[in-house]
């Protein structure tokens, strides 16, 4: 991911905020979705004081429609209740909301689909099916070979996500827990490659997907899952209690939206979400479904050797 600064973002704002419920909104009539692709609800409007271009300047690849590529589950991102673990059933999320709020913007609807995130952060989604990816992808330079990155959107550490009861105070407490991470996530790459002075950990579990990482804490066949803090929180607060997020590690990361690589996309959305950093449209994003404050999860030192 799916990986950053936010407390520092937060605090700026002063918007540190626990999760709201999700907004339910009416399908607009006629709004159907291609296939294999769910249709946004169709009332969501640019912010006050936002220009909107037209939509033949948002050159979409499909005619009155901004085509969104993520990858699921995203807590809080994509679905904030238990209910929008269906794909169907996204009606709500800070990822959600940007991409109606971009739609908008152009004049279209959003339609959005459920990738592979291995494939997305290798560029191996056809760049012509879709405008834009908003999947919780941190912006690596590797990363940056293959796809075009936005601006950093949002900031975040990495997290630990525990069943609850599991006492983590230090490094040495993590290095004997078997530790589930999401295959080609930031995570997975700190505490498995060892070219992360301190971080390599022995006891590591990779998933291709973090519902099966979840899943698996779950099921007690490991002890924790390592991702961004705001994803971890807002799977801790969908858990009715069972887990909690119990420590962080800096890491000094920032999500993208990703487009493809050379296509132009970047020119025409870069200045649709700088405007939303502008005017607070992003910070009111945050604060309204961030699964619990990030200030309140104790900081872990991770040695340097």
């Amino acid at each position: 991911m799916k990986t950053t600064r936010l407390i520092a973002v937060l605090m700026a704002a002063g918007l540190l905020a626990t999760a709201c419920g999700s907004d339910t909104k009416t399908p607009a009539a006629g709004n159907t979705a291609a296939p294999g692709a769910t249709a946004a609800p169709g009332a969501t409007t640019a912010p006050a004081g936002t220009t909107a271009p037209a939509a033949k300047d948002c050159k979409p690849v499909k005619p009155g429609v901004l085509s969104v590529v993520t990858s699921l589950p995203g807590p809080n991102f994509w679905g904030t209740t238990k209910e929008e673990v269906d794909p169907d059933a996204i009606k709500s999320g800070i990822e959600y909301d940007l991409g109606n709020m971009i739609a908008a913007s152009c004049g279209l609807k959003m339609e959005f689909r459920n990738e592979n995130f291995d494939a997305i952060v290798a560029g191996q989604i056809d760049p012509t099916s879709y405008d834009i990816v908003l999947s919780q992808v941190t912006i690596t330079d590797d990363r940056a070979k293959v796809v075009d990155f936005s601006e950093g959107y949002f900031k975040a550490d990495q997290g630990l996500l525990v069943n609850k009861g599991t006492t983590v105070k230090t490094w040495d407490d993590v290095k004997k827990l078997t530790v589930g991470v999401q295959a080609s996530t930031t995570a997975e790459f700190d505490v498995t490659s060892g070219e992360v002075p301190g971080w390599q950990l022995t006891k590591v579990k990779s998933f291709p997907d973090l519902a099966s990482a979840y899943a698996a804490l779950s099921a007690g066949t490991i002890d924790a899952v390592m991702i961004d803090t705001p994803i971890n929180l807002g799977q801790a607060a969908q858990s009715g209690g069972k887990e909690e997020v119990v420590a962080q590690f800096k890491t000094g990361e920032e999500y993208g939206a990703i487009y493809g690589k050379g296509n132009g996309k970047k020119a025409i959305f870069d200045p649709i979400i700088q405007g939303f950093l502008d005017d607070g449209s992003i910070n009111k994003l945050i604060a309204k479904y961030l699964g619990g404050d990030p200030s309140t999860v104790p900081f872990v030192d991770v040695p340097t050797t």
